[in-house]
């Protein structure tokens, strides 16, 4: 399978077999190509990809790990047990609820994302020490931030960019200080269009929330807490709220077949595709929570 003009002229990678062989190479170069990996398991098109793909290629896949909250969508967790039960791999849920109200305390909502990836990292590192096990495995891809902390790092250790480098890496380092953890991400060279190819390629199905998403065209879905206000502070009477009016607002969308979301405190609503229509499905459902 070939990949898209962008992959192979930004990332330096053609096809899903070169994609194969520089993840081989990768495990082979550390002599980690039977290592146990964790894999950090959103349940949704990512996560289950990159999982499909580390399978393919035969490596030692030991746990998947879950975060939910108060807050969480049900859909997330089923997909999750469905793909612990597919590929015959324990699956591990921990419950951050009390850690996401501690750590966004006085945080704003534009950092809420943040903070919960760093509580997901910093927990799913203790388990892999725990369990003796060194590769922590996510399906961040080439959209992803982290993309640049990657290019740093092979900058500092060859020179150069090495592409054919990027998936197996240290990266964030602060990991790896005292004992070496490695970050395994088997998709971050991929543009978005050639994950969903890939997804495609697996046959995974992922059922979806209905959300607008973080980045509109991308769908990146899974969490009511993102749609806070970005100058909004953070509290459990927000987060309350926004999975009140979102789990209304995708209930809906899912019904007439279109995205939804809800922006509070602002309560500014966003569908896609933007149709008057939908706006006013949207709107009639929340009167009901707010004449309530």
């Amino acid at each position: 399978m070939k990949f898209s003009e962008w992959t192979r002229c930004k990332r330096k990678l053609n096809d899903l077999n070169s994609l194969k062989r520089d993840i081989v190479s990768q495990f082979k170069e550390r002599d980690m190509l039977d290592e146990g990996i964790v894999v950090m398991a959103s349940g949704g098109k990512d996560s289950s990809t990159a999982i499909a793909l580390a399978r393919d290629i035969g490596l030692n896949i030991r746990y998947l790990i879950h975060f939910y909250h108060r807050w969480s969508w049900e859909i997330s967790k089923n997909m999750v047990m469905a793909l612990s039960e597919k590929y015959n791999i324990p699956a591990v849920f921990f419950d951050i609820t009390d850690e996401i109200l501690k750590r966004t305390r006085g945080a704003k909502g534009s950092s809420i994302c943040r903070i919960c990836k760093n509580i997901m990292k910093d927990k799913t590192v203790d388990f892999a020490r725990e369990k003796g096990i060194k590769i922590i495995m996510t399906g961040d891809s080439a959209l992803e931030k982290v993309s640049g902390a990657v290019m740093n790092y092979l900058r500092e250790r060859y020179g150069e960019v090495k592409y054919d480098k990027m998936e197996l890496t240290p990266v964030p380092q602060k990991y790896s200080k005292t004992k070496e953890i490695l970050f395994f991400r088997p998709l971050i060279r991929l543009s978005y269009d050639d994950v969903l190819r890939l997804t495609r390629y697996y046959n995974i199905k992922v059922e979806k929330s209905h959300e607008v998403g973080d980045k509109i065209g991308f769908w990146r879905e899974g969490c009511c807490l993102q749609y806070a206000d970005e100058n909004a502070t953070l509290n459990e009477e927000l987060f309350n709220n926004l999975y009140k009016y979102n789990k209304l607002a995708t209930e809906t969308a899912r019904k007439y077949g279109f995205r939804a979301s809800i922006k509070l405190p602002s309560k500014r609503i966003m569908v896609v595709p933007e149709k008057e229509e939908y706006l006013t499905l949207i709107k009639n459902a929340l009167r009901d929570i707010d004449e309530s």
